[in-house]
């Protein structure tokens, strides 16, 4: 193998790892997004981008595929130290939306290498990772609502007998 189809297969090698990363993050957040919170729009722009973001040439999907080894994959076993080990949901949703929105940064470089340049678009993968921000927060916001509603037992109403100016406070 020359030097030049050595760099090949492992830059393959790192845009098929990035491509998995981003699907498998983004079907996480349209999950939520859909399953959880019932929220279509999110769902519709989760989905959306996971399918804009997943190469169609068949050709060059089959060339990811060769270039992918996993079982020699050094980083495999590698876990990140994390600092609150509790799976809740808006962890999830932070952790999955950094994950994808790095991968995006990655393909982003990638995609300036001359030989990838008619494969991949910069540009779309940089809008996706700006996109994904605002979804992030938008996400997040909501989860964090629902999980506050539900920590709220019932309605309580507290009631100001000087606002009430001589009224009935069932009036």
């Amino acid at each position: 193998m020359t030097s030049s189809e050595a760099l090949s297969y492992q830059t393959l090698r790192i845009i098929d790892a990035n491509l998995n990363r981003i699907g498998e993050g983004l079907r996480l957040l349209e999950d939520l997004a859909r399953l959880l919170l019932n929220d279509a729009t999110l769902t519709q722009q989760l989905k959306t981008m996971r399918h804009e973001l997943v190469t169609s040439d068949w050709s060059f999907n089959q060339k990811l595929l060769q270039s992918r080894d996993s079982e020699s994959d050094v980083g495999i076993n590698i876990e990140a130290p994390e600092p609150d080990k509790r799976r809740e949901l808006p962890i999830m949703v932070v952790a999955n939306a950094r994950r994808v929105q790095e991968a995006l940064r990655t393909l982003e470089e990638l995609a300036k290498i001359p030989d990838t340049t008619s494969k991949l678009d910069s540009e779309k993968f940089k809008q996706a990772r700006f996109s994904l921000y605002t979804i992030e927060r938008t996400l997040l916001s909501k989860l964090l609502r629902k999980d506050k509603m539900r920590s709220i037992p019932g309605l309580y109403v507290i009631i100001d007998t000087q606002a009430l100016k001589g009224r009935s406070h069932i009036e």
